[in-house]
């Protein structure tokens, strides 16, 4: 059974390249980083990226307006990566009219616990994007429960109690507490932070039903050739296949 491949890419000026590029390698869901000032959940790799998008003058603004430009060139479905402030400084309901305008599946607010994300579903039942729930290897089972029985989209689970960018250190307890989500959840359930290789991927997917990808490929976007990039990202899709 085909596994969910979710690489990240950093709102920058290149994004909708390095989108259509992704969507192309058979990425299912393409993450986009909204840049911000004070990303608390990123790691250094992700940080600089969003550092100098913000340097190039990238604001919510230009990603919006550039996906509803480009959305019917794009053959995966994407989601925002974005903190509650960029949201909250836009105006909640403009901004969910404004996503679902430029084709946004779903978002993800690392800053934002689940009580917050409730109230926000609530304030707007008509929306049609949806809201991504997070869980931290740190989760209580009583909770990962509320998760679960509210979820949208899917799952994304936390594989270590850090930063994006660890290189393949998973929690010990990984795969038990992704197969216990997997039975009480009626969405996916993917990991993310620290996958790197196609041996970490071999590795998680033994569980998830998918992996997101982030710090690697913005370093190799960054770094690499097109080409490079495209036969990194063949790999991956080829182990997800399998």
């Amino acid at each position: 059974m085909s596994k969910l491949f979710i690489p990240y890419i950093m709102g920058n000026s290149s994004f909708i390249q390095n989108l259509k590029m992704l969507s192309e390698a058979g990425a299912d869901i393409v993450e986009i980083g909204v840049p911000f000032s004070d990303p608390v959940a990123d790691g250094p790799v992700i940080m600089d990226a969003g550092k100098k998008a913000i340097e190039e003058g990238i604001s919510v603004n230009y990603i919006l307006e550039q996906l509803t430009q480009h959305k019917a060139d794009i053959n995966s479905n994407y989601v925002l990566m974005t903190y509650y402030n960029i949201i909250h400084h836009y105006g909640e309901e403009a901004f969910f009219a404004a996503c679902e305008d430029a084709g946004v599946y779903g978002l993800i607010i690392p800053d934002l616990p689940f009580e917050l994300i409730e109230q926000m579903k609530l304030r707007h039942p008509e929306r049609k994007v949806k809201i991504i729930s997070l869980v931290a290897m740190t989760t209580a089972k009583e909770r990962i429960e509320q998760i679960a029985q509210h979820a949208e989209g899917f799952i994304y689970t936390v594989t270590m109690n850090a930063t994006t960018g660890e290189n393949g250190k998973f929690h010990p307890e990984l795969k038990q507490r992704i197969n216990y989500i997997k039975s009480i959840s009626q969405v996916p359930v993917v990991a993310g932070f620290g996958i790197r290789t196609t041996d970490h991927v071999a590795d998680i997917i033994e569980g998830a039903d998918g992996v997101v990808i982030g710090s690697e490929i913005v370093r190799r976007l960054d770094e690499d050739d097109n080409a490079t990039s495209r036969q990194y990202f063949s790999g991956i899709r080829h182990v997800l296949d399998a």
